[in-house]
């Protein structure tokens, strides 16, 4: 008798976890979906409660580890291109530059709050700093959802490129070979499409920003929108920059 009421109860407890634990994730979706939908309501419910860098840090982890694997995969298949004596150098040099792109991810986080909240105190912006780093970490978001699109789309390609070989004399002779090698991968059709889809990003976190730097500032619509655009033109223009001069 005592064994079946502990086999009762254990149930009910496990069955009240799963609950518990659907619970939590209908109500992640339901803050995702009122981010994507709702700027504005989003933060402006979400600035009564305490700061939490839990939610944006799994965002930009997302995103992290979603481009360090893109780019080990895209590593891993240049280094085809090279002879065995050098592709071991070029191996190391690009996971170093790997694992430098994975912290960078969270540099530039942080580094996008100071700006934004430098800026906004030019604009009366009142608030704590760790408030702002909370809010723009959501910026991430749309980086994400475009990743998501883009990455499987290059993978796509470079998995079923083939890989030119080039020896050291090529490389002596033109270092430019290289771009040789990456046109082989990756078509122009799909680097104006990855522009295109950057634009639309950039556009959508322009909007994120503004709403996360009014609330998370206080200040007007007007001054938060112009306080996002600064560090959006100039990023926005790096990452179109760096897909261009693969052209």
């Amino acid at each position: 008798m005592n064994l079946f009421i502990y086999f009762f109860f254990s149930t009910i407890k496990v069955n009240f976890q799963q609950v518990k634990i659907k619970v939590k994730y209908c109500d992640l979706a339901r803050q995702g979906m009122k981010l994507i939908t709702d700027p504005n309501g989003f933060f402006e419910e979400l600035k009564e409660k305490e700061v939490r860098i839990r939610k944006p840090l799994v965002i930009v982890l997302a995103l992290a580890v979603l481009i360090s694997a893109y780019q080990y995969f895209l590593v891993t298949k240049i280094s085809q291109a090279f002879p065995p004596e050098l592709a071991k150098f070029f191996a190391v040099g690009a996971y170093i530059g790997i694992i430098g792109s994975f912290i960078g991810m969270f540099a530039v986080w942080l580094i996008l709050a100071v700006i934004m909240h430098g800026l906004s105190a030019f604009f009366g912006g009142k608030g704590s700093f760790r408030r702002t780093f909370e809010f723009v970490g959501y910026r991430v978001l749309p980086s994400l959802v475009g990743s998501a699109i883009t990455v499987p789309m290059s993978w796509y390609y470079i998995s079923q490129a083939e890989v030119p070989k080039i020896s050291l004399a090529q490389l002596q002779q033109n270092p430019n070979v290289m771009k040789t090698v990456m046109f082989s991968l990756i078509p122009k059709d799909l680097v104006y499409s990855n522009i295109i889809i950057n634009l639309a990003i950039t556009a959508w976190s322009l909007t994120i920003w503004t709403f996360a730097i009014k609330h998370a500032r206080n200040i007007e619509l007007r001054k938060a929108f112009i306080t996002a655009l600064i560090p959006t033109i100039i990023f926005g223009a790096y990452q179109i920059w760096s897909i261009l001069k693969l052209l």
